[in-house]
């Protein structure tokens, strides 16, 4: 029985030693059952606020996607109105055409008419001192027969001869006050017409105007070349790259700051949406695809972390706790141990001051002096391992 119970206390020993090694393997918050139920509380609550947030993200999205909806119902609402004024302006272009042909003139006889109708008045008083005067003439005529009715006949020769040339004269007369007098009735007819025609355009180019002009905005035929989608957009992004800036300037030490480009790439297409680098240095902006591996990587760094400061900015009930970044170190300069390198790892370093989480994945030597805490995996021929990393920083 001794023996027994000597075998059953080196047991328990046994196993109290590997609780205790198991419990010594554990992290230090997680060692008692209490921690553990604390711990999953926690949690459960970051779920459920996890949660909330994704259902107002999702109620905001719906919410914006109705809006876009709206707004693309009432653009293809002014196209359609501007298709319809086109076609009403084309019918009257057409009608003024026809009106040209009713009356036998192209263009070009329209084009030489019109110099007339500022003298059309003239030209008519012309007509009407013509007929007054060849009245006047066929009166004197006669008066002339009827004085020399009791008179000698005298050689009717050559008067008949001058009464030849009269009547001739007379006939050429009548047939071009005929003449005129229908080209009169035919300008003034078409002189109406035409008013008509020129009003009708004015007041189609009139009405339809604004709406043409709110189409063309919203299209992107604009001096910018943007469109309203690209606006409304653009206004949000000019917030990010604001945010952007403020992480930008302490790790480029002032010499970059991002700018939304305003020209399209090449020449074409839309615009408003490209990000350009201003550079202290030069006082210009430039592309950031002229920019070096290190300064891609500082700014698309920038742009994350200002992304994550207007999304809770703009939803306070959002936050963004933890970021995670994985290489590009290697592309900074370190200038003896500082530099770029040194600069960025101080931006990070401030994040974790305000309660958040900063996570690096780096092989550079300087990233792992930096930081107090982290783990090491290693690779085994059992499969990979993580150890934690003590006593730097």
């Amino acid at each position: 029985a001794r023996t027994a119970a000597g075998k059953a206390e080196t047991a328990l020993a046994g196993a109290r030693a590997k609780l205790d090694t198991v419990i010594e393997a554990l992290p230090k918050g997680l060692r008692t059952p209490e921690a553990v139920v604390a711990r999953r509380e926690a949690l459960q609550r970051e779920q459920r606020q996890l949660s909330e947030a994704l259902e107002v993200a999702t109620q905001q999205d719906r919410a914006a996607s109705e809006v876009l909806t709206r707004s693309q119902e009432q653009l293809e609402a002014a196209k359609r109105a501007r298709d319809g004024q086109q076609q009403r302006v084309k019918k009257a272009q057409g009608d003024f055409v026809a009106r040209l042909t009713e009356v036998g003139l192209d263009k070009a006889g329209y084009d030489a008419c019109k110099s007339h109708f500022p003298t059309l008045d003239a030209d008519r008083k012309k007509v009407t001192d013509h007929r007054d005067g060849l009245i006047a003439a066929r009166t004197t005529l006669h008066n002339a027969i009827a004085a020399c009715a009791d008179r000698e006949r005298p050689d009717l020769a050559p008067l008949q001869l001058a009464l030849t040339d009269a009547t001739q004269t007379l006939n050429a007369a009548n047939a071009a006050l005929a003449t005129a007098r229908t080209d009169v009735s035919s300008l003034t007819k078409f002189k109406e017409s035409l008013a008509a025609a020129l009003a009708e355009t004015e007041r189609l180019e009139a009405e339809t105007g604004p709406l043409r002009g709110l189409a063309d905005l919203a299209n992107g035929k604009n001096d910018f070349k943007m469109t309203l989608e690209t606006f409304a957009i653009g206004a949000m992004f000019d917030q990010v790259l604001e945010a952007a800036n403020m992480r930008l300037d302490p790790m480029t030490r002032g010499r970059y700051r991002l700018t939304r480009g305003l020209e399209a790439s090449g020449g074409r297409g839309k615009r408003g949406l490209e990000i350009e680098a201003f550079d202290i240095n030069t006082g210009k902006a430039r592309p950031t695809a002229t920019l070096s591996g290190g300064e891609t990587f500082i700014a698309a760094l920038a742009l994350a972390l200002g992304l994550a400061d207007v999304v809770e900015s703009l939803s306070g009930r959002i936050r963004m706790d933890t970021i995670f970044i994985d290489e590009g170190f290697g592309s900074l300069d370190t200038e003896n141990g500082a530099g770029t390198l040194d600069q960025v790892i101080q931006v990070l370093a401030a994040l974790t001051e305000g309660s958040r989480a900063v996570g690096l994945i780096s092989h550079v030597g300087l990233v792992q002096e930096a930081i107090p805490q982290g783990f090491y995996v290693r690779s085994t021929p059992s499969g990979s391992r993580v150890e934690e990393r003590r006593g730097l920083g």
